[in-house]
């Protein structure tokens, strides 16, 4: 059974374009993509029917920008708050590792009054054996100290002094070397 076709008047529309260039140029860009002008019009809108019709699509996309502006705003808050709790985080561990440096300090400080077992620091420990050899003027860095904390590297060479008396370290060449 053969489909009955409307005649063409009755599905014509036409279609009068504000000025000559944009029909020109319609027309060259239907030409360039191999299609009547006719069937590069109705691509054109049925794709765009096919998307909503331009003002649905509008409002959608007004709706779209609201909601991503609200959770812009959102997020910056939430990103000013991090910061402010990162920051007051470090400024607790940053006391909280000065604290616990000064207590493992004390424990060198005072060689006459000590009793008991001391505890090395493990940084130190661990840095002598895993690398054999320590230049001297590398060990504040390589253990983080800060050149002016006079009491930290007063109880590191204490450590230091204890080792070697142990002859667990020597000094070889401008570094120390760690011996067993």
């Amino acid at each position: 059974m053969t489909e009955k076709r409307t005649p063409v008047k009755q599905r014509s529309i036409y279609v009068y374009v504000p000025t000559n260039e944009m029909a020109d140029r319609w027309k060259r860009l239907a030409k360039k993509s191999g299609l009547s002008i006719s069937q590069y019009v109705q691509n054109i809108v049925e794709n765009h029917i096919g998307d909503n019709s331009v003002v649905a699509s509008r409002e959608a996309l007004d709706r779209r920008l609201g909601e991503l502006e609200g959770q812009n705003s959102q997020l910056r808050s939430e990103n000013i708050a991090l910061a402010k709790r990162v920051k007051m985080l470090d400024v607790l561990t940053d006391r909280y590792e000065e604290d616990l440096r000064n207590l493992k300090n004390r424990q060198f400080q005072d060689e006459s009054s000590f009793e008991g077992v001391r505890e090395y620091e493990p940084k130190l420990i661990k840095l002598l054996k895993e690398k054999g050899f320590v230049k001297e003027h590398e060990l504040l860095d390589l253990l983080h100290i800060d050149p002016s904390d006079t009491a930290s590297i007063w109880a590191i060479n204490q450590q230091l002094d204890n080792l070697f008396s142990y002859e667990l370290v020597k000094r070889s060449k401008g570094g120390l070397m760690w011996i067993r």
